[in-house]
């Protein structure tokens, strides 16, 4: 393909936000301008899933392009091994110059991953040891100013922290919040870039990860905003699996930066909570409305594709869950996707179910490439362009031997060698209440699940 005919391709990956937090999508309790105004230049994918329930299983399958099963990779402290597919790595072989501001979870921390520049930073309470012995670079812009992460002190720093479910308010100057930092950093590059070459750019912002510490600026904005409340019922833990109990009461009465008791979430404490999310992706919105406008300034925006996403999701208290390892609801597997620019028809919100491994298909089709020899995901492009075509009757998550299969009627999570499970006839229960996984009346529904499952298993290449 033509350098010419080439788009620039920026990725804006958050890390751990839901599916329900765009205002584009018919959630109005958030205030996201930037992204809803760049979905209504192009799409708005309302039934995206992520392929691994926490960062570093999901973002191996994005980067490889394969479901976690397949790459091999379940835990944070892993990585790619070279000889496995990595599309950022053809991109820049291709003649892409690939950037990467911000998180990736990489192991080591410093992994190049086909990035030919990278400025590093981890989840918000990383700890100089935890992917290497280096610090990442926002230590470095901290040490410069005489100062630490204060997400590693907050659990010891505030008297109140069991009752406020990882809520706090940043207590630094503005511009030196993780995500201000990043949001900056990628701005400041966008402008400064020559563009004689293609570039692709993953700004991976640290948000709206816990703990929840937005700046006073973007919190004051939901003052006035009534926040959803989460679903759930109060025997509802009795139907589910034990992994969802144990999860919760393994946090509890400890003091640590990501421990939340529970039993301390009174209705208002988890408002609050719920609110410092949002603010954080409010926050995070205006750095993408500040990259549109660095683009459009610098005569680049009608030849890039903007993409905003996320790595997986957060219960935020529905069904008495927090955080995403215990569980595969759709807050957890569930993420945004907008896409924006040439070759993406402007079309709104859709509704197709799609996975997140489809990202580098998508990309190396934009960029005239082949396609990655062992992915499993499809280029968007037949529904990017307003097609109708089914990509995905079912797309799958994992997280261990924890396996979610989802159609549009129906949710299947088997937790592989043990002889409970969930099943969800979407349909009739959209919030995933009621557990017919032993009910008599869904067996037939639970068989043809099962029966994709085993299918998914025996069509996808195994590990290594």
């Amino acid at each position: 393909m033509p350098e010419a005919a080439r788009p620039n391709i920026l990725l804006v990956m958050t890390d751990q936000q839901r599916y329900d937090t765009l205002g584009c999508t018919g959630y109005e309790h958030m205030i996201t301008p930037h992204l809803d105004a760049l979905a209504a230049r192009g799409a708005a994918f309302s039934h995206a899933f992520v392929q691994g329930a926490m960062c570093g299983p999901s973002r191996n399958s994005i980067v490889s392009g394969q479901y976690v099963h397949t790459h091999g990779w379940y835990g944070n402290e892993q990585w790619l091994s070279p000889e496995q597919p990595n599309w950022i790595a053809r991109l820049r072989d291709g003649g892409y110059r690939t950037v990467n501001f911000g998180k990736m979870h990489t192991f080591p921390l410093r992994l190049p991953a086909g990035f030919q520049h990278r400025t590093v930073v981890e989840n918000k309470n990383y700890q100089q040891g935890q992917h290497g012995p280096d610090p990442d670079d926002y230590d470095l812009f901290l040490m410069r100013h005489g100062l630490k992460r204060p997400a590693l002190t907050y659990y010891k720093d505030i008297d109140d922290w069991p009752d406020r479910l990882q809520a706090t308010t940043w207590p630094l100057a503005d511009e030196l919040y993780p995500d201000n930092f990043i949001g900056q950093q990628t701005v400041d590059y966008l402008e400064g870039y020559d563009f004689e070459r293609p570039l692709f750019l993953w700004c991976g912002f640290a948000g709206p990860h816990d703990p929840y510490d937005v700046t006073a600026d973007y919190l004051a904005m939901y003052d006035d905003v009534e926040v959803p409340d989460p679903v759930g019922y109060d025997s509802e833990l009795d139907t589910k699996p034990p992994p969802q109990q144990q999860a919760m009461a393994g946090m509890e009465g400890k003091r640590s930066p990501a421990a939340v008791w529970w039993s301390r979430a009174t209705p208002e404490r988890v408002r609050r909570m719920r609110r410092h999310y949002y603010a954080n992706v409010t926050l995070m919105d205006a750095w993408v409305g500040r990259m549109v406008a660095a683009l459009e300034a610098r005569g680049q925006l009608d030849n890039t594709v903007v993409v905003f996403t996320s790595d997986h999701g957060d219960c935020l208290g529905d069904h008495g869950q927090v955080y995403k390892f215990s569980s595969h609801y759709d807050p957890v597997a569930r993420v945004p996707l907008v896409f924006a620019g040439p070759g993406v028809e402007q079309l709104g919100v859709r509704n197709p179910l799609v996975e997140a491994i489809d990202l580098g298909p998508t990309f190396l089709e934009m960029a005239g490439l082949e396609p990655l020899k062992g992915a499993s995901g499809h280029p968007l492009q037949p529904l990017l362009q307003g097609g109708d075509a089914q990509l995905h009757e079912c797309v799958f998550s994992e997280h261990g031997p924890r396996v979610m299969a989802r159609t549009g009627d129906w949710k299947l999570v088997l937790y592989l060698g043990q002889p409970y499970g969930e099943l969800y006839d979407l349909r009739s229960d959209p919030d995933e209440l009621r557990n017919l996984y032993d009910a008599p009346e869904a067996t037939e529904p639970r068989r043809l699940m099962v029966e994709r499952v085993v299918h998914w298993y025996g069509t996808t290449r195994p590990a290594r």
